[in-house]
């Protein structure tokens, strides 16, 4: 009878869990071995048939009715010496010399009367109100006698003889049956590519990708060579949903280690593991709930070697990704999409293609950036005004009620610095941002479109289990399958939702009371500073607007990463407890708590500064108060410039942070994780998998949640306020730049490898980026219709044809009597608001009407000029499943034949407007060359 050589630890759960055929006592040369082993500390090796595997009377029944053998058959066929084991194991290889595709761990109680309780308690019938340990280990047995009728198991016990590591080769007919009950799609054969070419009549993709890609230029021009990583992207080929039936028809079907890339047998292992069973009871299979119920404590596969270079370890892929993208002064190398997701997995690249594309997209508009930033400063020191104003011996009216009078003057350099980002270049770059945030988006579809087409994930659409977390109170039957399923009533969840609302509420409330300190601290510290000095060129009293604006900034900043780390907390919390069905409900629910609280608490005092504060304060002798302080008020030099240091302290700053939270605690982690490693196992060297185990970190819950969030956040800081600070893009295209090389880095050496899953897009946070995109535009006219100080200097220079009197204007006098100052505010000298008021606001609102309008019309024009789908894209989709199904179905109908002709046509028509682009580029790089 055949059987697949098992290890399995010698303790008492493994042996009478899985206790099999009955040996009689151990021969005296494997006594001796087992001693040799014991005395290096390694593992006790004993072999049992796996249940149903390769065992025609042998069933998984069988090994449950036989829990109580007290022995189990010693293998001699298992790794052998230690050498041998040693060098099958640092090649990620079974016994049997069979890949590892997955690894299962668990821990086993840490008291040896726990372990006995345990082996006794499996060797009697269940029973209620067992403990925890003893339900998992049976939960465990049932696991693997049921996935044993499918895979390979090995176990074996780790060094600290607690951990059991679970060892899994998913066999390659297997994996065709369950790639085939998932629909995954596969290469076609060359021949059938070639075949298919010949009878369309040619090959669009290669005629439209040639002149569009990277890699023709890098060629081409020898100067852009060190962009190269020197990693090819995958060949393209037609692709087909695999049939078991049709093997022959697919690319490299007669070799079994080429045919499924590592991230597809990564991938179709695990639904593997969550189709098994592990209790007769409704909803008890998976590997996700065994997970969850901490019957196992990990699940993942391993990397396939060190991720530097180790004489002991071959690796492929690993090193080969750290080395040429994880590594920080790597930064300039283009990104191997195709080796990401070949290694990680469609949904972990996908982060990466749409991060490469957002970084390139920042590139224009942060020059552009850089061009309106030397504008101002190149011209800030000729403002008629800011002359004016300067050489003013202007007396303003005190800033508090125990004030002092002070000088205008005193303000000269602020108020010529706020020219820097406050003048006419700052509408034309707003303007541009807002079209930017908008094409952005559509360009990003197009690329999605593309991408999603190269790994055929077109027309992707997985049925989504239940989460392993989701709770029913009741069973009953689901209308469209007529299966029994749990049941959750929809009115408790929405008096759940209802509630988590009413926290998040209360979180706002809380942010809100946040800023209104930092307000207050604001007013406070101004106050303090300027009367901390009688002498009116004191830098304490000249600068005490800056100076506060700064201080509170920090003050915002800190308090910002504090209310976000309680609240991240928080939200996970509450959308546990609102017990979702699907993974998708789950994480948009997630976002959409994340992405409110978060905007809320990062821009509220943006918001404040850029539309609230010094909107109408009052005049002398009838001030508006705010808890016992004159309201707040924007300082001669307009609101903006605070904006500005608003912004660049808060953005910068968090995003300074966040690196140095990504880098800095990941690697202090793994050092001290080592550090104990080897002080624990120095005379051990440690497996592979225990390895990756002991000293890696475990993949986060929420995958790439909190990547994408920061970056949506980012995205908001560039797009929405960028009237206020034109360097905002720039900052964010650096701290992109090093992001992409952070992330990769903490993949290949900070995590354990992640389950490969499918995505086509990114989610949720699509919807979240159009959002925001659009309310970039309002937020931008706004700032300049409202903060900047631009057109009301337009508006009076209309007026009077001149900007000469413009500070008088801006500066009434005080109608207190008595009272000889100025104070800035654009009322007559009476204190009522004048005909110039009306006037300015009247401008402001007709600008912000027209500036929206034309956003939109623009952005309307470009969405319907550039559709989301390259019309090649929608071509080669129709004609992959067209040669798709002749390849797996055979000769052509006629309906077939007629459907081809049309497809020809489509052809002719595509490469005739791209034979004028093909021959432009043709004739640029024959250039290029006649000149090289």
């Amino acid at each position: 009878m055949a059987a697949y050589p098992t290890l399995y630890p010698a303790v008492g759960e493994l042996n009478m869990a899985e206790g099999l055929d009955i040996e009689p006592a151990l021969e005296p040369s494997q006594q001796e071995e087992m001693e040799i082993r014991r005395e290096n500390n390694r593992h006790a090796v004993a072999e049992t048939e796996l249940p149903g595997y390769g065992a025609d009377n042998h069933t998984a029944a069988d090994s449950r009715n036989q829990i109580n053998d007290p022995t189990i058959r010693r293998s001699t066929e298992v790794y052998g010496n230690r050498e041998r084991k040693l060098q099958m194991a640092r090649k990620l290889l079974m016994s049997d010399g069979s890949r590892i595709d997955y690894v299962l761990v668990y821990q086993l109680p840490e008291l040896e009367a726990d372990r006995n309780k345990v082996e006794l308690a499996l060797k009697r019938a269940p029973v209620q109100d067992e403990d925890k340990a003893i339900k998992n280990a049976r939960k465990r047995v049932e696991f693997e006698a049921e996935l044993a009728k499918k895979c390979r198991i090995e176990k074996e016990m780790g060094v600290d003889k607690r951990t059991v590591y679970v060892k899994i080769h998913a066999p390659f007919k297997v994996l065709l049956q369950e790639a085939e009950a998932t629909r995954l799609k596969m290469p076609l054969s060359e021949e059938e590519h070639n075949e298919r070419v010949e009878l369309l009549g040619m090959d669009l993709a290669t005629k439209t990708s040639k002149f569009c890609t990277a890699e023709y230029y890098i060629k081409k021009f020898k100067f852009l060579n060190f962009v190269d990583t020197g990693i090819p992207d995958d060949p393209e080929y037609y692709s087909a949903t695999f049939r078991v039936d049709k093997l022959h028809e697919f690319r490299d079907c007669d070799n079994e280690e080429k045919f499924f890339s590592d991230s597809q047998r990564a991938l179709l292992t695990y639904s593997i593991l969550d189709s098994v069973r592990y209790a007769k009871k409704e909803g008890q299979i998976g590997i996700k709930r065994l997970i969850n119920n901490a019957t196992y404590t990990d699940c993942f596969p391993l990397h396939d070697g060190p991720f530097e270079e180790d004489p002991e370890r071959e690796s492929r892929n690993r090193r080969l990704l750290y080395d040429q993208w994880g590594k920080l002064f790597k930064f300039y190398r283009k990104q191997p999409h195709d080796l990401i997701r070949n290694y990680f997995g469609e949904k972990v690249a996908i982060y990466f293609v749409w991060l490469g594309y957002y970084t390139r997209a920042l590139i224009p508009v942060s020059i552009i950036g850089i061009l309106i930033f030397l504008y101002g400063l190149g011209t800030f020191q000729d403002q008629l005004d800011a002359k004016e104003l300067c050489s003013m011996n202007m007396t303003m009216c005190p800033l508090c009620d125990s004030c002092d009078t002070w000088f205008l003057q005193e303000s000269c350099t602020a108020y010529k610095f706020a020219w820097v980002f406050d003048n006419g270049a700052t509408i034309v770059f707003a303007f541009i941002m807002a079209i930017w945030a908008s094409v952005f988006l559509d360009f990003w579809k197009r690329t999605n479109a593309r991408v999603a087409y190269n790994w055929d994930l077109r027309d992707f659409d997985e049925e989504e289990p239940d989460r392993p977390q989701f709770k029913g109170v009741g069973t009953r039957k689901n209308p469209i399958t007529g299966e029994m399923e749990k049941y959750y009533p929809k009115s408790r969840r929405w008096m759940k939702v209802a509630g988590a609302v009413a926290v998040v509420v209360s979180m706002l409330a809380l942010v809100i009371m946040v800023l209104i300190s930092v307000i207050v601290y604001r007013l406070a510290v101004r106050v303090a500073l300027f009367k901390s000095s009688d002498d009116p060129n004191s830098s304490a009293r000249k600068n005490s607007g800056i100076a506060s604006a700064i201080t509170a900034s920090i003050l915002n900043l800190i308090s910002i990463l504090i209310l976000n780390m309680i609240y991240g907390k928080l939200a996970i919390v509450l959308t546990d407890w609102e017990n979702h069905r699907k993974e998708s409900a789950y994480e948009s629910a997630l976002a959409f708590k994340f992405f409110l609280f978060q905007f809320v608490n990062s821009y509220a005092s943006l918001f404040y500064v850029a539309f609230f504060k010094g909107q109408d304060p009052g005049y002398p002798g009838n001030y508006n108060t705010f808890f016992g302080y004159r309201q707040d008020e924007c300082p001669e030099y307009g609101c903006l410039l605070e904006l500005t240091i608003q912004l660049s302290i808060i953005m910068v700053g968090k995003q300074t942070i966040n690196n140095i939270q990504e880098v800095g605690i990941p690697l202090v982690k793994a050092w001290l994780k080592k550090r104990k490693s080897s002080k624990t196992h120095k005379e051990n060297k440690l497996l592979p998998w225990e390895d990756e185990f002991v000293n890696l970190e475990p993949y986060p819950r929420l995958g790439m949640f909190y990547e994408y969030l920061e970056m949506i956040i980012q995205f908001g800081f560039v797009t929405l306020f960028v009237a206020a600070f034109p360097l905002g893009p720039l900052f964010a295209l650096g701290n992109n730049i090093l992001e992409i090389r952070v992330d990769a880095g903490k993949l290949c050496n900070v995590y354990r490898r992640p389950p490969a899953t499918r995505a086509a897009n990114i989610g949720v946070w699509e919807g979240v980026l159009t959002f925001v995109s659009i309310f970039s535009v309002l937020t931008n006219g706004l700032v300049i219709a409202i903060t900047s100080s631009y057109i009301t200097k337009k508006v009076y220079d209309d007026r009077f044809h001149t900007r000469s009197g413009y500070i008088n204007i801006t500066h009434p006098i005080s109608p207190e009597p008595g009272a000889v100052c100025h104070y800035a505010s654009l009322r007559d000298p009476d204190g009522h608001k004048g005909s110039f008021f009306y006037e300015v606001w009247a401008t402001r609102l007709g600008f912000l009407l027209i500036f929206e309008h034309a956003v939109f019309i623009t952005k309307f024009i470009v969405q319907y000029i550039i559709p989301d789908v390259p019309a090649d894209i929608v071509l080669k989709t129709k004609r992959e499943a067209f040669l798709a199904k002749q390849a797996l179905e055979g000769k052509l109908s006629e309906p077939d034949k007629r459907k081809l002709e049309e497809l020809k046509e489509e052809t002719a028509e595509q490469n005739g407007g791209l034979t004028t682009q093909i021959a432009n580029a043709q004739s640029l790089a024959d250039d290029s060359d006649d000149d090289a």
